[in-house]
């Protein structure tokens, strides 16, 4: 009898022990699930002007007049800015509107392949970096790149 209430104790003093060492384990926090990759919805010519970093003007992602300080002259004013080439066969001009809070453009250019072109637009900045801004509108994928805090 002493046998059986020695082994019944000895079994009782492990059931202890393990309930006590279950008891004394706590699980780790589960890791916390990795957030998924921010979707980008800009377009892709957003993207790809964003990319540019020559002064200028681009649509569609093609630089149609490009600032060179070889052969560019630039110069501004308050609410408007030009760079033209030497000889004057290429120039783009950009002056804002009077009501600044419409973010309205007018935008006059010619280059080499074309005559001269006028556009009003609506631009918003879409990046700022280098004492850059990157001016874009959406609906004509065009993008002008000029000197930060001209117009």
């Amino acid at each position: 009898m002493r046998r059986i209430l020695h082994m019944a104790l000895r079994m009782a003093s492990a059931i202890v022990a393990a309930i006590f060492m279950a008891c004394q384990c706590v699980p780790p926090d589960p890791p916390e699930p990795t957030p998924p990759d921010p979707i980008d919805e800009r377009s892709q010519s957003l993207k790809s002007f964003m990319d540019k970093t020559d002064i200028g003007l681009y649509v569609n992602s093609e630089g149609l007049v490009i600032y060179d300080e070889m052969d560019y002259q630039k110069a501004w004013s308050t609410g408007a800015f030009r760079i033209q080439r030497d000889d004057q066969s290429a120039y783009l001009s950009i002056i804002a509107s009077a009501n600044s809070a419409s973010s309205s453009y007018q935008v006059e250019y010619k280059n080499e392949r074309s005559n001269v072109t006028l556009m009003l637009l609506k631009l918003q900045s879409v990046k700022t970096e280098n004492s850059c801004v990157w001016l874009w509108n959406e609906t004509m994928a065009t993008g002008i790149i000029l000197p930060e805090g001209i117009l």
